[in-house]
């Protein structure tokens, strides 16, 4: 496997859009990183010229989202062509996703690999939903999508281009390199809209290409499409030095017009120090993944599938990074990040135990005093009525220079409601599902805000529980 830091020498579309794949062959080693070169402080130098303003201030920000529309926007990356580690026993792969509630996935094609079409099968009658990656073989690829889709109706629901053809160049008869990945793309579009069985599955765009260049993806893709990985242990969307990964990458896309997907997004949870580094400790990448949803939720992205469900292989010395993304230890232990997906989808699924009077709809014409500059803001409502509003202040988490986290006290935050509530209760995903503080009656509080997200969940006086 490619290393996934080496392509800090390349042009900067390569460094937010492709920076690294998980995708190759798992016989693939994943290579060590070499000496930094000019061209990695070139490169940036010209990412901090493009990030002075965050996505927030400049794109069209999700104002109030419904909650579960925004868990529809969690997915993961899995392996489940894996067969030779964690990813072998597919009724883990299954537990796992629904303990988290999380049912979409990116990955191969259906029997690409040592795994049968049945294990896919398998997942997709327990509700999970997949993006399927093409490679070269076109034809084959779509068809094992088609037979998967024909077992269990409705289970692929998006088709996506070529894995970052900046690591794997590609031909296309006389073409090479982008030019080919391009045009394979254009192909890839043409047969899924050509293909009745696959009416309304929207295609995803192929990644590694530099955009630049290119002015339309019409006929080629309906979602553009990007990888995040942000260095240095850093924030994905705002921080103090300057970087906006997160923000460069939604950007870079904007001139084509369309919506956009992230499929490869995350943290490995191995501490390292030094420069284009992505480890940090478990805590870390908690805090790192949970603030790149809610980033990319707020900025409008539509799916956001963190890099990966599972630690793949043993690697008890700490000598290979690709071997911890995983949201699960090679156990099949939840690290933190794991859980706390978990508390965050079970604040905010419904719950008919706490039904209101009054259908969703509404306003919260809430204020905020205090706010730090770093600090992020987003609306959910829940289909009962009760409004959801989440905070995050995306303060540094890592000490580069010494691969150590970094402790920020938390920020106070002055919410003004607009109107009394008869309940609000503030949760940390981090710690726990349940509500860290209880209020009644209230139309004003002070919420701590730390460099993760805090949920405050509003009952409005109206719409007390009957």
């Amino acid at each position: 496997m490619r290393h996934p830091f080496a392509a800090v020498v390349a042009p900067l579309a390569r460094i937010v859009v492709a920076h690294g794949s998980r995708h190759a062959r798992a016989a693939h080693p994943c290579r060590r990183l070499g000496a930094r070169t000019v061209a990695s402080f070139a490169a940036l130098l010209y990412l901090y010229a493009l990030t002075g303003t965050s996505v927030a201030q400049e794109a069209d920000v999700v104002r109030v989202m419904r909650a579960d529309a925004f868990l529809e926007t969690l997915a993961v990356n899995t392996h489940v062509n894996y067969t030779d580690g964690a990813y072998a026993n597919v009724r883990n792969i299954a537990d796992d996703l629904a303990w988290l509630g999380i049912h979409h996935v990116r990955d191969a094609p259906p029997a690409s690999g040592a795994a049968p079409l049945a294990s896919y099968v398998y997942l997709a009658q327990h509700g999970i939903k997949f993006n399927v990656l093409m490679h070269l073989d076109i034809a084959d690829h779509l068809d094992r999508a088609l037979r998967l889709n024909a077992e269990v109706p409705g289970s692929v629901v998006a088709i996506e281009g070529l894995n970052e053809i900046d690591n794997w160049p590609v031909t296309y008869g006389d073409l090479k390199g982008a030019d080919a990945g391009l045009a394979v793309q254009r192909e890839i579009y043409t047969r899924v809209r050509g293909t009745p069985a696959l009416a309304g599955v929207p295609v995803y765009d192929l990644t590694g290409y530099d955009i630049k260049p290119v002015d339309t993806r019409t006929n080629a893709a309906d979602y553009a499409n990007g990888h995040v990985y942000p260095q240095n242990g850093e924030q994905p969307m705002r921080n103090a030095n300057g970087d906006s990964w997160m923000g460069s990458a939604v950007r870079l896309f904007r001139k084509f017009h369309l919506p956009m997907v992230i499929t490869e997004f995350g943290y490995f949870s191995m501490p390292q120090s030094g420069w284009y580094m992505i480890g940090v400790d478990e805590p870390a990448q908690a805090k790192g993944v949970l603030n790149g949803y809610m980033d990319a939720a707020a900025a409008g992205v539509k799916r956001t599938y963190v890099y990966e469900l599972l630690d793949q292989k043993p690697d008890p010395q700490n000598k290979n990074a690709e071997m911890h993304f995983g949201l699960f230890r090679i156990d099949n232990s939840p690290k933190p990040v794991a859980s706390a997906i978990r508390n965050l989808t079970s604040i905010l699924k419904d719950d008919t135990k706490h039904s209101t009077n009054g259908a969703a709809g509404g306003t919260l014409a809430y204020t905020l005093s205090g706010m730090p500059p770093l600090a992020s803001s987003l609306l959910l409502q829940k289909n009962d009525g009760r409004f959801v509003l989440v905070l995050w202040n995306e303060t540094q988490i890592w000490d580069r220079a010494t691969g150590t986290p970094v402790a920020n006290p938390p920020a106070s935050v002055g919410l003004d409601l607009g109107a009394s509530a008869s309940r609000v209760n503030v949760y940390d995903p981090l710690v726990s599902d349940k509500p860290r503080e209880s209020h009644r009656d209230v139309r004003r509080l002070d919420v701590s805000v730390p460099d993760h997200p805090v949920l405050i969940e509003v009952t409005l006086a109206h719409r007390e529980p009957a």
